[in-house]
């Protein structure tokens, strides 16, 4: 547990993913030009998981978004385009929608309208929100804003997920959230940085016509950095996290504990997970105690005891064009298993 608590790098939680985030950023387009651009990612992730709680799937195929950008102010810009989603196995399209966002900077603040810059993007922890939404569900909607200066991060967002209307049968689906990672102060050689996120799931509505409750789920989560750099941009690194689960009358905690290493090329990472009546509505199926498994709806474990070992290998064939291979054993302490995780991410930019 002392090793567990003891070593990873820059501004990541778990693993460094900048090479996979999508960030919209206000330059290189001057007033009254239009830019075109394009974001896509071809990928492959394979779970071998033999648990009650979570299924062992594979996901294979790509995305790709084409945007047109249009700078109407120097501090306004809109960008709108179309995201198609093609997943392998499947007749036809997985998914093809409309893409649309209007940015504002105003110094290093950053507030994004319409399609916002989700999933991985938002930077929580793998117990608040599981890496694989970059994958299944990579678009969100609503409202943003985002702040980012030297080591200071600072992400606020709503994403409406669902809407419904008066006499409806389906409830609306409102997904808030907040991370945040303070200004670093450095004691000799090693740099402490506070981190904390929260997460809150709405599922609800007014004067519908549904028999399923109103919830409210509530993911609070706190930390603690310690970072050390060394030689030549390597550095290792602590995160460690307190985790909370409230949805009336329900309640449980959790400790999620990490140490990295990391070079430009390489990253090795240790994790240790230990949920208590754990619940997250986004989170990593393996991290909650309530089943996933689309055969065992009902299935509960008190606790979940996990070893993690995170193994990522990166190579910058450009600029533009970045590929991450991930591989990820777990071992499930309370059920004596071993299962694991593996991807493949092929990245461009343009």
């Amino acid at each position: 547990m002392y090793f567990l608590a003891c070593v990873r790098t820059y501004t990541y939680a778990q693993v460094d993913n900048i090479s996979l985030e999508n960030t919209q950023k206000i330059t290189g387009i001057n007033i009254g030009k239009v830019q075109l651009s394009l974001n896509s990612l071809v990928y492959i992730k394979n779970n071998e998981y033999f648990n009650q709680t979570a299924d062992g799937y594979t996901l294979i195929g790509y995305y790709l978004n084409p945007t047109v950008g249009y700078k109407i102010h120097k501090k306004v810009q809109i960008d709108a385009g179309v995201f198609v989603r093609k997943e392998y196995g499947y007749n036809g399209l997985r998914e093809i929608e409309p893409t649309f966002t209007v940015q504002v900077k105003q110094n290093d603040w950053r507030f994004l309208f319409g399609n916002i810059e989700g999933n991985i993007n938002h930077r929580l922890i793998e117990p608040l929100m599981t890496f694989e939404r970059v994958l299944a569900q990579p678009l969100e909607h609503g409202f943003q804003a985002k702040y980012q200066k030297k080591d200071v991060f600072f992400d606020g967002w709503l994403d409406w997920q669902q809407t419904t209307i008066a006499g409806s049968t389906n409830q609306e689906r409102i997904w808030g959230g907040v991370s945040f990672y303070s200004p670093s102060v450095s004691i000799k050689d090693i740099k402490l940085q506070a981190l904390a996120q929260a997460s809150v799931f709405h599922i609800g509505g007014q004067n519908i016509q549904s028999q399923l409750p109103v919830r409210t789920l509530i993911n609070p989560a706190a930390g603690l950095r310690m970072r050390k750099d060394f030689g030549k941009n390597q550095s290792i690194l602590v995160d460690n996290y307190y985790v909370g689960y409230f949805e009336a009358p329900l309640q449980g905690t959790a400790y999620y504990l990490n140490s990295y290493w990391r070079s430009p090329k390489y990253q090795v990472g240790f994790s240790y997970w230990f949920g208590n009546f754990f619940n997250s509505p986004f989170g990593n199926d393996l991290m909650q105690s309530s089943s996933r498994k689309f055969n065992n709806v009902g299935y509960y474990e008190n606790t979940r005891s996990l070893f993690i070992m995170r193994l990522v290998r990166d190579w910058e064939v450009s600029e533009k064009v970045k590929v991450s291979l991930r591989v990820e054993p777990y071992y499930d302490q309370n059920n004596r298993i071993f299962e694991h995780s593996e991807g493949l991410y092929l990245s461009c930019k343009f």
